[in-house]
């Protein structure tokens, strides 16, 4: 009897807490119906009260949260594109609304008013988030990853070298090592993936990309510092039952992209199985100098996902994935690669072969409000095996990743906090030349974090985690976060936290290796440890009913407690790598501007200073190889009915300093810094009933820079450097291909 009373009282304080939040705030899910009648949630819907301007955008879960509108209205409107409107009335006690949408086909006649947006800034969440959707992955023909930022001006995509194809990003002026990559919330480049990993992920598996400066959550662990990149793959139950993507360009790149998905057994197992082959045969040598502009590639990537749904209690998505990837560039204009190694001439190659299974699982606990678990886990196996020139560089890596998060609230649901374990082990395996550089890196770690949420116009999140590196010792992450919503229209966001990672140097720098520069090694390596400090305003302006003008502009500062250095400076025969000694920081300022001019008509800008300097040999320099400015400029116009799609990109890239006392790069007519230069993208898309057919250009400046391989005649002796990039490798460049899906 005790402990029925006791119960009892706990039901009823639960219920009136819930109650008490529910006075102000309406929470729901939207879904949708497929083919097989299963409800699947639709993300990034629209709910506004009727009349009135109040409104919200779910999240990627379908999932929303409102306040109740100050004049009583009680009418509920949710909308999405392609979808019919529904408008549900609701009652003064409700405080729950799930809404299921139809889709526009089952009326007679459907013109569509809105477009789904290429991007937007998240509106819910208290990290500025940006989002890139499928319609804007399909600006330009993005074969994968590394290529899907050119009409995104916070990433800065580029090549590291003018020999393996190996693409870097930058974000707030920083190489893309100090921004966690994730896929699907799960760790995907750290190690040895690091130089290729973005080459990995084909650009039609994505459903979107979400993008994030500064340090994020501590759940996703301790190494994001500059920021977070997660790309969300399409998922069995809502994606095309067969998609098939063809791509070709001038140059002899060729590429296939397919994927099936299949419901086994309706609203509880659906799989779905993907696959992408690409090569490129064709030998282009643009600048005349010897050395292919691309290498010669082959790469075969297949992934098979699976998702188990028990209604409101469990949820699981499990999968694997393996691809393998060969690479010949250097000196083989006309020769085949054994035959360029036995005449002398420098050959790069290089194989990966690299397997991942992962399992995302979990349990909603629904006696208790925002009450889960989730348990991730991830195993990698990645190989290479390389030479440059008459050096060979072999690697091995052995991962495992794990993560439980617990997640409930405290009294109610403005209250929420989340707790967990996390483990990372890597088993590293690596030689270069007669060096080698095995190691393993066990961290285990805990975590938690409280987020304040009383109302729509503020919410505040504040973490801590402490990890234990089994080389480096205990580490220590705080992090917080805040968004205010200054008046309506008007979000102001701040950050500040730590990051850490832990240095694969020869991986991570591809590019030093195609030089004949020395490596010289001063020391052992200490962790790198770094904070960051940003904020953020985002000011939405309505132009009439239907338009909107979003102004956003944005400060975030990183500095360095230590960092590992590769110093270009010190002399053109040598490369020295060290620890810090002195300061290292960046500072990156950014506006941007968004539009929808007229019906069908959008258009983007955007301005970006970088300022980044570290200290080497004594001195404090700005960092070479990174652009000072970076302007961006996009047009979008569609036809009625989507029929026809015209894309604009035009990038406008600011000077580099370029590294001292290399004699070389005088010889070629360079200064202290680099040229500025300007960068123009066209796509041309006609829509079909099933079927997309696009044409495109890039790079229609015909821009390249001049010597990318320093003395490229002696590849072998002291002055060899192709590693010093700052600029296209190839001018301009065509390509066509064509989209097919049975939905």
């Amino acid at each position: 009897m005790k402990f029925r009373l006791i119960a009892a009282c706990v039901i009823m304080l639960v219920s009136g807490m819930t109650g008490l939040s529910a006075q102000n705030f309406i929470t729901g899910k939207i879904t949708e119906r497929d083919g097989n009648g299963k409800l699947m949630p639709l993300p990034y819907a629209n709910v506004h009260w009727l009349g009135t301007q109040q409104g919200a955008v779910a999240d990627e879960s379908g999932s929303f949260k409102l306040k109740r509108d100050s004049r009583g209205q009680s009418r509920l409107v949710v909308s999405f594109v392609g979808y019919i409107n529904d408008t549900i009335v609701v009652s003064g006690r409700q405080s729950v609304v799930d809404v299921t949408l139809k889709q526009g086909s089952e009326l007679g006649q459907v013109e569509i008013k809105e477009r789904m947006a290429s991007s937007f800034i998240s509106s819910l969440k208290p990290i500025k988030t940006e989002v890139i959707t499928t319609a804007g992955l399909q600006k330009l023909a993005c074969c994968n990853l590394s290529e899907s930022f050119e009409n995104n001006a916070t990433v800065d995509v580029g090549f590291s070298d003018a020999v393996t194809g190996a693409r870097q990003i930058q974000m707030l002026g920083l190489a893309g090592i100090y921004s966690q990559l994730m896929v699907e919330n799960i760790p995907f480049t750290r190690g040895l993936g690091a130089a290729f990993g973005l080459m990995y992920i084909p650009g039609t598996w994505m459903e979107s990309i979400q993008i994030s400066k500064g340090a994020s959550s501590v759940v996703n662990g301790y190494e994001s510092t500059t920021g977070q990149i997660n790309a969300e793959f399409r998922k069995p139950w809502n994606t095309d039952k067969f998609f098939l993507n063809a791509y070709a360009n001038h140059e002899g790149r060729f590429e296939v992209n397919s994927h099936a998905s299949h419901v086994l057994k309706e609203d509880v197992l659906s799989t779905m199985v993907l696959a992408h082959a690409s090569t490129q045969v064709g030998r282009i040598d643009m600048n005349k100098d010897g050395f292919l502009d691309q290498p010669l590639t082959r790469q075969i990537n297949v992934s098979n996902r699976w998702s188990y749904e028990k209604h409101g209690k469990t949820e699981s998505k499990f999968g694997f994935s393996f691809l393998t990837d060969e690479r010949e560039g250097g000196q083989l204009m006309k020769l085949s690669s054994k035959e360029a190694e036995e005449n002398g001439n420098y050959v790069m190659k290089l194989v990966t072969r690299r397997a991942q299974v992962y399992d995302k699982t979990g349990f909603v606990f629904n006696n208790v409000p925002n009450t889960s678990l989730g348990l991730i886990f991830s195993g990698l196996y990645h190989e290479q095996e390389s030479v440059f020139g008459r050096t060979e560089y072999n690697a091995r890596q052995l991962g495992f990743y794990g993560n439980a998060i617990f997640q409930s609230q405290i009294g109610n649901d403005s209250h929420i906090y989340n707790a967990g374990v996390s483990m990372m082990y890597d088993d590293f395996d690596e030689a270069y030349g007669d060096t080698t550089f095995n190691r393993i890196e066990s961290v285990p770690g805990v975590f938690a974090q409280y987020t304040y949420n009383p109302s729509e116009k503020l919410s505040i999140i504040a973490g801590i985690r402490v990890d234990h590196h089994n080389k480096y010792g205990t580490i220590v992450t705080p992090r917080f976060h805040f968004k205010v919503n200054l008046f309506e229209k008007t979000v102001l966001r701040g950050s500040t936290g730590k990051g850490y990672r832990s240095a694969s140097v020869l991986s991570e720098n591809i590019g030093m290796l195609v030089s004949a520069r020395q490596l010289v090694f001063r020391e052992d390596f200490k962790m790198e440890e770094a904070w960051n400090y940003g904020i953020n305003l985002t000011q939405t302006i309505a132009l009439n009913d239907k338009r909107d003008l979003v102004l956003s502009a944005d400060y975030y500062r990183t500095d360095f407690i230590n960092q590992i250095i590769i110093d270009l400076d010190q002399a053109f025969d040598r490369i020295e790598i060290y620890n810090l000694d002195g300061k290292s920081y960046s500072n990156s300022f950014q506006v941007n501007a968004e539009v929808g001019l007229f019906e069908g008509f959008d258009v983007t800008a955007a301005y970006r200073l970088n300022d980044v300097r570290v200290t080497t040999a004594g001195e404090l320099r700005e960092r070479p190889l990174v652009s000072r400015h970076k302007g961006l400029f996009t047009m979008s116009y569609a036809t009625r009915f989507e029929k026809w799609k015209f894309d604009f990109t035009s990038q406008y890239n600011g000077r580099t300093r370029l590294p001292l006392g290399v004699p070389h790069l005088e010889h070629a007519g360079y200064g202290e810094y680099s040229p500025d230069y300007i960068t123009i993208h066209t796509q041309i898309t006609r829509k079909f009933k099933n079927f997309d057919v696009y044409l495109g250009g890039e790079n229609l400046t015909n821009f390249m820079q001049h010597h990318p391989v320093l003395q490229p005649d002696s590849p072998f002796e002291s002055g060899f450097d192709a590693g010093l990039i700052w600029g296209p490798l190839t001018g301009r460049m065509v390509y066509a291909g064509f989209r097919y899906a049975i939905r």
